[in-house]
């Protein structure tokens, strides 16, 4: 027990090092650090949930993500959008299977906010607008159903959204020159809160015991 707690910790504290490698790149302009450490990241973090006895659906999640990373590195806009919906599809199930309570404000507010940013950069979009409008459902869906889920998977959600919403400025020709640090600071800390939102209620949540066990149990009690 101890070792897995001390193997956890160390690929935790790895991912936190890659985040902050990764932002002294943008400080310091250094697409080669840049680059290597934005593709490392969703691997560390997967490990991370791994080695805590995550869900496979998350681990899946991450690396879709990862794989997202990559492409939009690339400048791969589209196929780095597809892999990102892939990853949100995963969070969404995962979200909907344990959520905690449901929400119609949470689905009125986030639709609203999300419906108004595309709105508001639909004239720059050009060619990308129906697939960026086909993202924003995800991306908006995950920030719903994390917020049904928990606290911390809902703090998550809700940075996701504010991360791709600065990438999409950038998509719309309105970028700025914080905006590249922000996405990546922002979508660090969303990534971990997601993750740590469901390896912490997977490890709260005892697993249900087997259908013939409870046959049985209910049998000796009548």
């Amino acid at each position: 027990m101890t070792r897995q707690l001390s193997r956890t910790k160390r690929w935790a504290t790895a991912y936190w090092g890659c985040a902050v490698a990764h932002g002294l790149g943008h400080l310091l302009d250094h697409q080669g650090l840049r680059t290597v450490t934005k593709a490392a990241l969703m691997p560390m973090l997967a490990t991370w949930c791994r080695a805590s006895g995550c869900p496979r659906l998350l681990v899946a999640a991450l690396l879709a993500s990862a794989a997202g990373d990559t492409l939009l590195e690339q400048n791969l806009i589209l196929p780095g959008m597809a892999m990102y919906g892939a990853g949100h599809a995963c969070y969404v199930t995962l979200f909907l299977r344990g959520r905690n309570h449901s929400s119609w404000q949470a689905v009125a507010a986030y639709g609203g906010l999300s419906t108004g940013i595309v709105m508001l950069l639909w004239p720059g979009l050009g060619r990308l607008r129906a697939p960026v409008a086909a993202y924003s459902l995800m991306l908006t869906a995950t920030a719903v159903t994390s917020s049904w889920y928990g606290r911390r998977a809902g703090v998550g959600g809700a940075l996701f959204l504010v991360s791709d919403a600065l990438i999409g400025t950038r998509l719309a020709g309105h970028d700025f020159p914080t905006r590249a640090p922000l996405v990546g600071l922002t979508y660090t800390v969303a990534q971990y809160q997601l993750a740590a939102g469901i390896v912490t209620h997977a490890s709260s949540t005892p697993p249900s015991a087997p259908q013939n066990q409870v046959s049985l149990s209910q049998s000796q009690g009548t």
